[in-house]
């Protein structure tokens, strides 16, 4: 085993322990210098089992290679020392807001023409379409000036030759220009007043946020005046807090809201509100503007036949000190929901005189009502969660004319009932097959999707054969992903909703995933789709969307996922090999992987193998077949005649 200095391996120098020969399996051995020389040499005398050996290559490469850094300002650079050869490293600067971003190299040194920096602008952290900036590629000792990218996002690269040069490379210093929201991470206690992304269309890669809490709300509404946003990506999301810190959030009905639609007014029942807004890398439009305003109160929500129909929400008898003498109801029912669960984030009230009651009702009017178990509940310990398993809950509060107490706190979280679809939330294997949201109409509150991922597909694609859904509300979204977990996934075509037939949806990578939504409004008859898989043929396999042939000493047959080497007793002697080929009778080959028909050695004299064989067999002592009755027998049953 030698080390060499570069491929052609000319000033080779053996490494420590070599040559090794025996039956004692050497340590392992390392080349420093990235490029490794084995060799092999038998003489005449006999033969032994040989060797077989697995290697592993360590790849230079420089501090943060690979990522995309977010922050606002940083550093990069090829490592501290001198660089090693065959460096191939790069970094995509995006920080979310950015404008733009500067580069100001601290350090230069490299082989000039040979290891070069290289610096690009971007329109999106993708960098699918950089374009070089001016001055790039950079190389030498003289250090640069500032490189600027007035995109926002920056992508700079290095790679360096394969001789090793001592020098030290290079090292620099980003900056970026963000720009962020009115207020964006302000606390806002004024009891009302108004949050927007900003004057004008907002800016790519933006992300808002501003929590909302009023000194001593009980309940916070939010109110859009305008809304335009990049209906796939550009998103406002609302959300209940239990406090200030927004440690515990819940997303409220709704939540995100995108597209060209304005949202209804939104009520966070806990007195603190969280909104967020996110942009992607494209597609700019006016963004929004939105009001909210703050309601104190003893009892929210204590008129008569108030019902609360979010699936999600908050109540509480006000954020200080419980009144005497109160009387106080709170109906929640959201539509479509088969069990509510309450619970309580704070409990003081006077013990014997002072109780919250919980009900099970079986409708809104809960006229007829089932209290509880452990209900009621009263004094300083915090109950555990409550839940009606009828999707409709009643909770009293009665208090004493006594001692007043700091009362109670309580979210409640809904399950929703949507009709299943067939074979929902189901991993789909076959080749081919169809899904669709069953018989007749759905039903209202629908939530189904399906993960298409035939083994080892090259390809899948999904034809609709029929579409009727409520237009704009029923939606069908069509993912790409990049494994049947679709941890990442690429939306492909949606929203879709009505009755236009789209066209065949392909995904390149042979997993598709497909969703659908209805409302509570309006059903139709839904939808039906069928789809299918490529693959590649027999002796190649799918890799990166594309079908690559297997290598010598491997094959492959029908839908295989991976390629599989040759056993012992058989060899393949071309790529993309959809079977191996087996030795001859009276011939053996004792290795995995062959890849030459060389590797057959003979049966000496008086041994025989069938074909396939890994090794020979002994002719029973039969050496001397004068008996060519005998001969003919062994010719028979073993294909050899031993003499």
């Amino acid at each position: 085993v030698f080390s060499c200095p570069d491929s052609r391996c000319s000033l080779a120098s053996e490494v420590s322990g070599s040559p090794f020969s025996g039956s004692s399996v050497p340590g392992p051995v390392v080349s420093s210098t990235g490029v490794m020389r084995v060799t092999f040499e038998s003489d005449v005398y006999s033969f032994a089992e040989g060797f077989e050996a697995s290697y592993e290559s360590a790849t230079p490469s420089c501090p943060l290679s690979g990522t995309l850094l977010t922050a606002a300002s940083g550093s990069v650079s090829d490592g501290s020392g001198p660089y090693p050869a065959n460096l191939d490293c790069s970094w995509i600067i995006a920080p979310p807001g950015a404008v733009s971003v500067t580069l100001t190299f601290t350090a230069f040194d490299t082989q000039a023409g040979l290891d070069l920096i290289r610096v690009f602008s971007c329109p999106d952290s993708r960098c699918s379409l950089a374009s070089e900036v001016s001055g790039s590629p950079f190389s030498g000792s003289s250090v640069p000036g500032p490189v600027v990218s007035s995109t926002g996002v920056m992508k700079v690269t290095m790679t360096s030759g394969a001789s090793f040069s001592s020098l030290n490379g290079f090292a620099g210093v980003y900056t970026s220009q963000v720009v962020v929201c009115p207020l964006s991470g302000t606390l806002l206690t004024a009891a009302s007043g108004s949050i927007s992304d900003g004057s004008g269309p907002y800016q790519d890669n933006m992300s808002c946020s501003w929590i909302i809490a009023p000194l001593g709300a009980i309940s916070i509404t939010l109110t859009f005046a305008t809304f335009s946003t990049e209906a796939c990506c550009d998103k406002v999301r609302v959300y209940s807090c239990i406090d200030s810190g927004c440690g515990d959030t819940f997303e409220l009905a709704g939540s995100p809201f995108s597209g060209s639609l304005v949202p209804n007014t939104i009520l966070s029942g806990t007195g603190v509100m969280k909104v967020t807004f996110i942009s992607d890398e494209s597609t700019a439009l006016a963004g929004f503007e939105a009001s909210y305003h703050s309601f104190r109160s003893s009892c929210p929500f204590r008129e008569s036949g108030e019902v609360l129909t979010a699936s999600n929400g908050s109540i509480g008898d006000g954020p200080f000190t419980t009144y005497t003498n109160m009387n106080c109801q709170w109906i929640i029912a959201p539509p479509g929901a088969a069990s509510v669960t309450l619970n309580f984030t704070a409990f003081s009230t006077q013990s014997g005189a002072d109780f919250i009651r919980v009900f099970s009702c079986q409708d809104s009017s809960c006229s007829t009502n089932l209290e509880l178990p452990g209900s009621p509940f009263t004094g300083k310990s915090v109950p555990g969660p409550v839940t009606s398993s009828t999707g409709v809950m009643e909770v009293t509060l009665t208090s004493g004319g006594g001692l007043t107490a700091d009362g109670f706190r309580a979210f409640y979280q809904s399950t929703l009932v949507g009709p299943e679809c067939p074979f929902s939330r189901t991993v789909l294997k076959a080749v081919n097959g169809s899904i669709s949201d069953g018989k007749g109409d759905y039903g209202p509150l629908s939530d189904c999707y399906w993960i298409i991922a035939p083994d080892a597909a090259l390809t899948t694609t999904l034809r609709f054969t029929s579409l009727s859904t409520e237009l704009g509300k029923d939606v069908i979204y069509i993912y790409s992903c990049c494994n049947v977990s679709c941890a990442c996934a690429t939306l492909l075509v949606g929203p879709l909703s009505g009755n236009m037939i789209p066209a065949p949806v392909t995904s390149s990578t042979g997993v598709l995933m497909v969703t659908f939504q209805s409302d509570r409004r309006i059903q139709f008859s839904g939808f039906e789709a069928s789809y299918w898989a490529t693959y590649c043929r027999a002796g190649e396999i799918q890799r990166g969307g594309s079908c690559t042939q297997c290598p010598l000493g491997y094959f492959s047959g029908d839908f295989a996922a991976e390629c599989t080497i040759c056993p012992a007793g058989a060899y393949s002697t071309i790529q993309g090999a959809s079977t191996c080929t087996s030795c001859p009778a009276n011939s053996f080959n004792s290795y995995r992987g062959s890849a030459s028909s060389d590797t057959c050695l003979p049966c000496i004299k008086g041994t025989y193998s069938p074909a396939g064989s890994t090794s020979c067999f002994d002719c029973s002592n039969q050496t001397n077949a004068a008996d060519t009755g005998l001969c003919s027998r062994f010719l028979s049953l073993h294909r050899c005649c031993c003499i």
